[in-house]
């Protein structure tokens, strides 16, 4: 096992350890080259013989824990298909795109196109991504995913700002989230995104009501990891304590009843 991949796996450990999120942190990497497709790696198309959407093989290998590549043969989603290269952009898909959100998404054909303006466009070439558990990843990621709860999002914000300082910034259309701003937005501006999840990750994606997603691009594991664990040194934690040294009190109208009827377990002064 290369140095590299023992240390993505130990920050794995590290995520674990100290947000405890309910599905497994997961190692994205971007295949450029056919040699980094593994046999080992399980497909869509060839192994469960199904076309998925990108967001449902997130799903997969957050919750299974296998790890898996999908390529232009195992996609189904047009949009993913689009922002990865894996069909052309043409006027015909655009105007699809646009007629789709007609109603949907958006208010008419003005309203409709002004989601290119934000769309991040994947510029090189990909034949696919491989998505691994982060605490056994295979791959050294481009990107790492997080999918939690907004009280361990907010841990993880605290962490990255540990180092940076400021803000997060962050951007959401309540859609084409965990495959467009979790991975071509994070690679392309070098930041982590704070993802809100919208109906394809939650619809195909198997993503809870009460999920986010937080994504770290490679360059910034380093930071996120430091400011995590110092943050948590200096008591920032998860599950974040809540403050419980107080005596109970009652509204003025309610204390008597609320003595009464409680049959002695509540302690009068």
């Amino acid at each position: 096992m290369s140095v590299n991949l023992e240390k993505y796996q130990h920050y794995g450990k590290k995520f674990e350890e100290l947000l405890r999120p309910a599905s497994f942190p997961i190692a994205i990497k971007l295949v450029k080259d056919k040699s980094e497709i593994l046999s080992n790696f399980k497909r869509p198309k060839s192994d469960l013989n199904v076309q998925t959407f990108v967001c449902q093989t997130f799903k997969m290998v957050r919750s299974y824990g296998w790890t898996m590549i999908i390529t232009e043969e195992d996609c189904a989603c047009k949009l993913a298909r689009g922002i990865y290269g894996w069909d052309p952009m043409s006027e015909e898909a655009i105007n699809f795109a646009n007629q789709f959100s007609i109603g949907l998404y958006s208010k008419n054909l003005e309203t409709a196109k002004k989601l290119q303006e934000h769309l991040y466009i994947l510029k090189e070439k990909c034949l696919g991504l491989v998505i691994s558990p982060l605490t056994r990843t295979k791959i050294e990621p481009d990107v790492v995913q997080i999918y939690c709860n907004p009280a361990q999002a907010t841990r993880l914000i605290q962490a990255y700002l540990y180092i940076k300082g400021g803000v997060l910034d962050f951007t959401s259309a309540g859609r084409v989230g965990s495959c467009h701003e979790g991975i071509i937005k994070t690679i392309q501006t070098d930041e982590p995104q704070l993802v809100i999840l919208g109906n394809g990750d939650r619809v195909w994606g198997g993503a809870e009501d009460t999920e986010v997603m937080f994504s770290i691009p490679k360059s910034k594991l380093d930071s996120v990891i430091e400011g995590l664990e110092s943050t948590h040194k200096a008591g920032l934690r998860y599950p974040i304590p809540k403050y419980m040294n107080y005596t109970p009190g009652f509204q003025t109208s309610f204390e008597k009843k609320a003595i009464k009827k409680a049959g002695g377990t509540i302690v009068k002064n």
